[in-house]
Protein backbone atom coordinates (compact mmCIF):
# COMPACT_ATOMS: atom_id res chain seq x y z
CA UNK A 1 0.00 0.00 0.00
CA UNK A 2 2.53 2.18 0.79
CA UNK A 3 4.28 1.58 -2.83
CA UNK A 4 1.04 2.36 -4.23
CA UNK A 5 0.51 5.56 -1.91
CA UNK A 6 4.44 6.82 -3.14
CA UNK A 7 3.19 6.67 -6.70
CA UNK A 8 0.20 8.25 -6.79
CA UNK A 9 1.91 10.98 -4.82
CA UNK A 10 4.89 11.50 -7.34
CA UNK A 11 1.98 11.23 -10.05
CA UNK A 12 0.05 14.35 -8.33
CA UNK A 13 3.77 16.15 -8.17
CA UNK A 14 4.43 15.77 -12.09
CA UNK A 15 0.83 16.57 -12.89
CA UNK A 16 -0.10 20.13 -12.05
CA UNK A 17 3.39 21.29 -14.21
CA UNK A 18 2.05 18.71 -17.08
CA UNK A 19 -1.30 20.20 -16.76
CA UNK A 20 0.55 24.29 -16.93
CA UNK A 21 2.36 22.85 -20.14
CA UNK A 22 -0.61 21.61 -21.98
CA UNK A 23 -2.40 25.23 -21.17
CA UNK A 24 0.66 27.22 -22.53
CA UNK A 25 0.33 25.39 -25.58
CA UNK A 26 -3.14 25.44 -26.04
CA UNK A 27 -3.77 28.96 -25.42
CA UNK A 28 -0.25 30.20 -26.12
CA UNK A 29 -0.95 32.56 -28.52
CA UNK A 30 -3.51 34.11 -26.39
CA UNK A 31 -1.17 33.98 -23.61
CA UNK A 32 1.66 35.56 -25.93
CA UNK A 33 -1.25 38.17 -26.88
CA UNK A 34 -1.30 38.61 -23.35
CA UNK A 35 2.33 39.02 -22.51
CA UNK A 36 3.48 41.35 -25.46
CA UNK A 37 0.19 43.74 -24.01
CA UNK A 38 1.28 44.45 -20.72
CA UNK A 39 4.35 44.80 -22.44
CA UNK A 40 3.32 47.62 -24.41
CA UNK A 41 0.39 48.86 -21.87
CA UNK A 42 -1.87 48.32 -23.72
CA UNK A 43 -4.61 46.83 -21.45
CA UNK A 44 -7.52 48.52 -21.92
CA UNK A 45 -9.87 50.50 -19.13
CA UNK A 46 -13.36 51.70 -19.63
CA UNK A 47 -14.11 55.07 -18.53
CA UNK A 48 -17.37 55.81 -18.70
CA UNK A 49 -17.61 54.97 -22.22
CA UNK A 50 -14.48 55.47 -23.43
CA UNK A 51 -12.08 52.83 -23.59
CA UNK A 52 -8.41 54.07 -22.22
CA UNK A 53 -5.02 52.21 -22.64
CA UNK A 54 -2.95 52.22 -19.73
CA UNK A 55 -0.82 54.71 -20.72
CA UNK A 56 -3.70 57.59 -21.76
CA UNK A 57 -5.29 56.66 -18.47
CA UNK A 58 -1.52 57.51 -16.95
CA UNK A 59 -1.46 60.49 -18.95
CA UNK A 60 -4.58 62.03 -17.92
CA UNK A 61 -3.84 61.00 -14.24
CA UNK A 62 -0.62 62.66 -14.33
CA UNK A 63 -1.92 65.90 -16.11
CA UNK A 64 -4.84 65.93 -13.62
CA UNK A 65 -2.63 65.92 -10.41
CA UNK A 66 -0.27 68.51 -12.29
CA UNK A 67 -2.74 71.21 -12.39
CA UNK A 68 -4.35 70.36 -9.08
CA UNK A 69 -0.85 70.66 -7.39
CA UNK A 70 -0.30 74.00 -9.47
CA UNK A 71 -3.72 75.12 -8.33
CA UNK A 72 -2.61 74.28 -4.47
CA UNK A 73 0.47 75.83 -4.38
CA UNK A 74 -1.40 78.92 -5.60
CA UNK A 75 -3.58 78.77 -3.75
CA UNK A 76 -1.08 78.89 -0.93
CA UNK A 77 0.82 81.17 -2.04
CA UNK A 78 -2.25 83.87 -1.78
CA UNK A 79 -3.04 82.48 1.57
CA UNK A 80 0.34 82.98 3.05
CA UNK A 81 -0.05 86.36 1.73
CA UNK A 82 -2.91 87.45 3.34
CA UNK A 83 -2.89 88.12 7.15
CA UNK A 84 -4.55 85.78 8.87
CA UNK A 85 -8.31 86.12 9.84
CA UNK A 86 -9.90 86.56 13.45
CA UNK A 87 -11.09 83.92 15.26
CA UNK A 88 -14.65 85.11 15.45
CA UNK A 89 -15.14 84.63 11.76
CA UNK A 90 -17.13 81.53 10.64
CA UNK A 91 -15.13 78.51 11.00
CA UNK A 92 -14.91 77.69 7.21
CA UNK A 93 -14.23 80.37 4.56
CA UNK A 94 -14.56 79.26 1.18
CA UNK A 95 -12.05 80.80 -1.36
CA UNK A 96 -13.10 81.18 -5.15
CA UNK A 97 -10.61 83.09 -6.76
CA UNK A 98 -10.42 82.63 -10.37
CA UNK A 99 -7.43 80.81 -11.13
CA UNK A 100 -8.10 78.49 -7.78
CA UNK A 101 -9.80 75.51 -6.96
CA UNK A 102 -12.58 76.32 -4.68
CA UNK A 103 -12.28 74.66 -1.06
CA UNK A 104 -12.60 75.18 2.40
CA UNK A 105 -10.00 76.12 4.83
CA UNK A 106 -10.66 75.23 7.92
CA UNK A 107 -9.22 78.14 10.87
CA UNK A 108 -7.43 76.70 13.84
CA UNK A 109 -9.58 75.06 16.83
CA UNK A 110 -11.87 73.38 14.61
CA UNK A 111 -11.59 69.51 13.99
CA UNK A 112 -10.43 68.58 10.55
CA UNK A 113 -12.65 65.49 9.16
CA UNK A 114 -10.81 62.58 7.37
CA UNK A 115 -11.19 63.06 3.64
CA UNK A 116 -12.74 60.29 1.12
CA UNK A 117 -10.57 58.34 -1.01
CA UNK A 118 -11.42 58.98 -4.81
CA UNK A 119 -9.93 58.01 -7.99
CA UNK A 120 -11.51 60.96 -9.90
CA UNK A 121 -10.63 64.42 -7.33
CA UNK A 122 -12.94 66.21 -10.01
CA UNK A 123 -16.20 64.41 -8.90
CA UNK A 124 -16.35 65.94 -5.43
CA UNK A 125 -17.08 69.65 -7.31
CA UNK A 126 -20.35 71.17 -7.46
CA UNK A 127 -21.56 72.49 -11.18
CA UNK A 128 -23.53 75.27 -11.51
CA UNK A 129 -27.39 74.01 -10.71
CA UNK A 130 -28.33 75.74 -14.27
CA UNK A 131 -25.81 73.23 -16.07
CA UNK A 132 -26.99 69.83 -16.83
CA UNK A 133 -26.35 69.29 -20.73
CA UNK A 134 -22.64 70.27 -22.01
CA UNK A 135 -22.03 70.02 -25.95
CA UNK A 136 -18.25 69.04 -26.06
CA UNK A 137 -16.57 68.76 -29.39
CA UNK A 138 -13.15 67.67 -29.84
CA UNK A 139 -11.91 65.04 -32.36
CA UNK A 140 -9.96 62.98 -29.37
CA UNK A 141 -12.83 62.90 -26.85
CA UNK A 142 -11.17 60.13 -24.60
CA UNK A 143 -8.84 62.81 -24.00
CA UNK A 144 -11.22 64.04 -22.10
CA UNK A 145 -12.30 60.83 -20.42
CA UNK A 146 -11.70 62.07 -16.70
CA UNK A 147 -13.26 65.09 -16.97
CA UNK A 148 -16.50 63.52 -18.75
CA UNK A 149 -16.94 61.21 -16.39
CA UNK A 150 -16.55 63.33 -13.09
CA UNK A 151 -19.46 65.49 -15.38
CA UNK A 152 -21.59 62.57 -16.01
CA UNK A 153 -21.00 61.10 -11.98
CA UNK A 154 -22.76 65.06 -11.35
CA UNK A 155 -25.57 63.57 -13.49
CA UNK A 156 -24.94 66.11 -16.07
CA UNK A 157 -25.14 65.11 -20.29
CA UNK A 158 -22.44 65.15 -21.93
CA UNK A 159 -22.95 65.23 -25.85
CA UNK A 160 -19.39 64.91 -27.76
CA UNK A 161 -18.56 66.03 -31.50
CA UNK A 162 -15.54 65.01 -33.06
CA UNK A 163 -15.65 68.26 -35.39
CA UNK A 164 -17.50 71.27 -36.54
CA UNK A 165 -20.24 69.90 -38.70
CA UNK A 166 -21.17 67.94 -36.42
CA UNK A 167 -21.32 69.87 -32.95
CA UNK A 168 -23.34 73.07 -35.03
CA UNK A 169 -25.85 69.97 -36.01
CA UNK A 170 -26.15 69.27 -32.58
CA UNK A 171 -26.50 72.25 -31.30
CA UNK A 172 -29.08 72.97 -33.77
CA UNK A 173 -31.06 70.13 -32.84
CA UNK A 174 -30.61 70.05 -29.08
CA UNK A 175 -30.43 71.64 -26.05
CA UNK A 176 -27.55 72.75 -24.27
CA UNK A 177 -26.17 74.65 -21.29
CA UNK A 178 -22.67 75.61 -22.50
CA UNK A 179 -20.05 74.47 -24.91
CA UNK A 180 -16.62 73.00 -24.27
CA UNK A 181 -14.43 73.21 -27.79
CA UNK A 182 -10.66 72.22 -27.89
CA UNK A 183 -9.09 74.69 -30.42
CA UNK A 184 -7.29 72.53 -33.16
CA UNK A 185 -8.87 69.51 -35.02
CA UNK A 186 -8.13 67.93 -38.07
CA UNK A 187 -11.78 69.11 -39.43
CA UNK A 188 -10.92 66.69 -42.49
CA UNK A 189 -7.64 68.57 -43.83
CA UNK A 190 -4.28 66.69 -43.38
CA UNK A 191 -2.99 69.19 -41.13
CA UNK A 192 -4.59 70.42 -37.52
CA UNK A 193 -6.72 73.62 -38.39
CA UNK A 194 -6.01 75.25 -35.09
CA UNK A 195 -8.51 77.98 -35.90
CA UNK A 196 -11.47 75.34 -35.23
CA UNK A 197 -12.45 76.04 -31.58
CA UNK A 198 -12.82 79.58 -32.57
CA UNK A 199 -14.56 79.62 -35.98
CA UNK A 200 -16.75 77.09 -33.72
CA UNK A 201 -17.39 79.82 -31.08
CA UNK A 202 -18.40 82.43 -33.65
CA UNK A 203 -20.54 80.08 -35.81
CA UNK A 204 -22.15 79.58 -32.25
CA UNK A 205 -22.50 82.50 -31.06
CA UNK A 206 -24.18 83.28 -34.26
CA UNK A 207 -26.95 80.75 -33.55
CA UNK A 208 -27.02 81.85 -29.62
CA UNK A 209 -25.98 84.97 -28.00
CA UNK A 210 -25.90 83.81 -24.68
CA UNK A 211 -24.57 80.08 -24.13
CA UNK A 212 -21.10 79.86 -22.36
CA UNK A 213 -18.75 78.69 -24.98
CA UNK A 214 -15.33 77.42 -22.89
CA UNK A 215 -12.67 76.82 -25.20
CA UNK A 216 -10.33 74.18 -23.56
CA UNK A 217 -7.06 73.57 -24.79
CA UNK A 218 -3.34 72.36 -24.43
CA UNK A 219 -1.47 75.39 -25.03
CA UNK A 220 -2.82 79.40 -24.02
CA UNK A 221 -1.24 82.50 -24.93
CA UNK A 222 -2.69 86.58 -25.40
CA UNK A 223 -3.14 85.52 -29.34
CA UNK A 224 -5.80 82.96 -28.48
CA UNK A 225 -7.37 84.51 -25.09
CA UNK A 226 -8.02 87.89 -27.97
CA UNK A 227 -8.79 85.86 -30.88
CA UNK A 228 -11.57 83.82 -28.86
CA UNK A 229 -12.90 87.10 -27.37
CA UNK A 230 -13.50 88.43 -30.16
CA UNK A 231 -15.60 85.42 -31.67
CA UNK A 232 -17.36 85.51 -28.50
CA UNK A 233 -16.30 82.55 -26.38
CA UNK A 234 -16.87 83.21 -22.72
CA UNK A 235 -13.27 81.79 -21.88
CA UNK A 236 -10.15 80.26 -22.59
CA UNK A 237 -8.05 77.77 -20.12
CA UNK A 238 -6.02 74.80 -20.27
CA UNK A 239 -6.45 73.89 -16.73
CA UNK A 240 -8.62 70.94 -16.32
CA UNK A 241 -9.77 72.22 -12.50
CA UNK A 242 -10.30 75.80 -14.05
CA UNK A 243 -12.46 74.34 -16.15
CA UNK A 244 -14.69 73.14 -13.80
CA UNK A 245 -14.44 75.82 -11.95
CA UNK A 246 -15.62 78.05 -14.23
CA UNK A 247 -18.77 75.55 -14.88
CA UNK A 248 -19.42 75.97 -10.88
CA UNK A 249 -19.45 79.93 -10.99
Amino acid sequence: MEGVSTLINSIATIMWPLIVIVILVLFRQSVQSLIESARGRKFKVKIGEMELSMDELSQQQTMMIKDLQTRVNELQRKVDGKTQKPLEEPSKIMVLEKEDIAREIKVPGEEASAPKAETNPYRSLNIDDDISAILWVDDEPKNNALLIDALHYLNISVSTAKNTKDALERFKHGSFDCVISDSCRHEGRELDNCQAGIELASLIREMDEDVPIYIYTDKVDATLKQKAHDAGATAVTSSPSELLKLLSD
